[in-house]
């Protein structure tokens, strides 16, 4: 093999690994959703797998929120004392549902997108 047929593949693998990178899965969003009181802000958002959900407890008191998935699994946030904010990465598509532990009169539902390619 010649040292111009080398170089020529070594570039051409080059220029897909770099489009490959260029190209890659979209970047996850994080969405900030403000809980107030003893309710969520009114949320229109369009998450996908991947992204993550930021709770901002706006209110005087603590809230302990979860997210139940279609499968019935439940991931919970733990408690968020007023004046914090606590994440969770979705993890499955399909309907959600964000309630409080403490506060069952807290609901917010999400369609959760399949992961954005």
């Amino acid at each position: 093999m010649t040292l111009h047929r080398t170089l020529t593949r070594w570039t051409v693998a080059a220029i897909l690994a770099m489009a490959a990178f260029a190209c890659g899965p979209a970047a996850a969003e994080d969405f900030e959703i403000v809980v107030h009181h003893a309710e969520i802000n009114d949320v229109r958002i369009s998450p996908k797998v991947g992204d993550t959900l930021t709770f901002v407890n706006e209110a005087g008191i603590a809230h302990n929120l979860y997210v139940t998935y279609p499968d019935g699994t439940s991931v919970t946030l733990d408690t968020q004392p007023p004046g914090t904010r606590r994440s969770v990465t979705l993890t499955q598509s399909g309907p959600a549902v964000v309630r409080c532990w403490i506060h069952p009169i807290i609901r917010m539902d999400v369609t959760v997108g399949p992961a954005a390619e």
